[in-house]
């Protein structure tokens, strides 16, 4: 600690190009911790996705009787089974997205892990037009139990030709890993008895238990051979396989993301070694003062790296910072409707943004150590 005047001139001796790298190591630990962040994002997803479910879904796009869910529970190795449909459309503007669940009596069953109580799916299904709704859109919305909250469908037409649909506030929820923008829940019920006659009777997805996780995707294959010459054929696939966002995107998104995070990584590395490298040549003279005066080579080599360190660890700590901030914003900047993925910054973030940070400094302040190691005291001193 009584070195750290000492480190601390040496860094402010030139105080514009001090801030500039700091200000740079800072941008770029942004970028790295929103993208190890995303990345952590993509691997709690996957990681909570159940073993035993299967989403299934018409394999041409559409609609599907309600019948095929009494059907497939009749299928050998199926536990439970249970559907939902779907109102989407907007709240008072079209800009302003917004989406309902509708789900039937046994979805609080089959997602049992989901941080919604009994309770609140009791009180969904004696409130036909009863709505739950995560905290995350709670707060985008304002929304508190006992409020009223409209939904305009075009898509989806009541009986009598209307498109706007009125929920209650009933009950809010915690938030579920895969809905990065919140959800709202429904009662199908509701969405069945006021559509038109020839609409009803009819479901958007298919939710299906496996009573045995370690056949889960044989059987969504024996559910799609069952049906392959029905007239509604249909694509079943795992939860894992839905939630891993790879399959979905047909490329490496982690990757993706460490590959930009070791750009900034090596961005800052130049920046950085740069900085420490002029710094070194321009003080080379007062380097050869110290070890006269009597400061060991490690000693030298110490101020050197902690002189790299400095705007390292600090930039660091401002950037992962930053990004923490924008993470926690994010979902209130964007619009509600909007479902994309928001950074997780956990602990393990903030970690390896200290080792990065770490050995930046270390690789930055190497060959300038080096020279000071090797260098001529006599020489130094005499200017040459």
């Amino acid at each position: 600690m009584k070195y750290l005047p000492l480190v601390w001139a040496a860094v402010m001796r030139k105080p514009v190009r001090a801030f500039l790298t700091l200000l740079s190591v800072m941008l770029a630990f942004t970028l790295f911790g929103l993208t190890i962040g995303m990345n952590a994002t993509f691997s709690k997803v996957y990681e909570e996705a159940r073993n035993d479910r299967i989403f299934s879904g018409a394999r041409f796009g559409g609609a599907m009787p309600r019948a095929l869910v009494e059907k497939i529970a009749k299928t050998p190795g199926v536990a439970l089974v249970a559907s939902n449909g779907f109102i989407g459309g907007y709240h008072q503007e079209p800009k302003d997205r917004a989406f309902a669940l509708m789900e039937d009596d046994k979805m609080g069953q089959m997602m049992a892990e989901w941080p919604v109580s009994q309770a609140q799916w009791e009180m969904l299904r004696q409130n036909r037009t009863g709505l739950i709704v995560s905290q995350r859109q709670a707060t985008t919305r304002h929304l508190k139990v006992g409020d009223n909250f409209t939904i305009v469908s075009p898509s989806t037409k009541k009986a009598d030709g209307s498109t706007g649909w009125t929920f209650q506030v009933v009950g809010i929820s915690g938030e579920v890993a895969y809905m990065p923008g919140g959800y709202m829940l429904g009662n199908y019920d509701y969405l069945d008895k006021a559509r038109p006659l020839a609409e009803q009777g009819k479901i958007g997805q298919i939710i299906v238990k496996a009573s045995d996780p370690g056949h889960t995707a044989d059987l969504a294959q024996r559910i799609d051979e069952s049906f392959a010459n029905s007239a509604t054929p249909l694509q079943s696939v795992t939860e894992k396989v839905a939630l891993d966002i790879t399959n979905n995107t047909g490329m490496d998104l982690a990757s993706v993301d460490r590959d930009i995070a070791l750009s900034g990584m090596f961005m800052v590395l130049f920046l950085t070694a740069n900085s420490i490298a002029q710094a070194v040549r321009e003080r080379l003279a007062e380097f050869a003062t110290l070890k006269t005066i009597g400061f060991s080579d490690q000693g030298v080599v110490a101020l050197v790296f902690a002189e790299a360190a400095l705007p390292c660890l600090l930039g660091a700590a401002l950037g992962i910072g930053l990004a923490k901030a924008i993470s926690v914003v994010m979902p209130l900047m964007l619009p509600p409707g909007q479902g994309l993925p928001v950074p997780t910054m956990n602990v393990m973030v903030f970690v390896w943004a200290a080792i990065s940070a770490a050995l930046v400094a270390f690789a930055s302040s190497a060959l300038p150590a080096l020279r000071l190691k090797r260098m001529d005291i006599a020489t130094a001193l005499s200017g040459r």
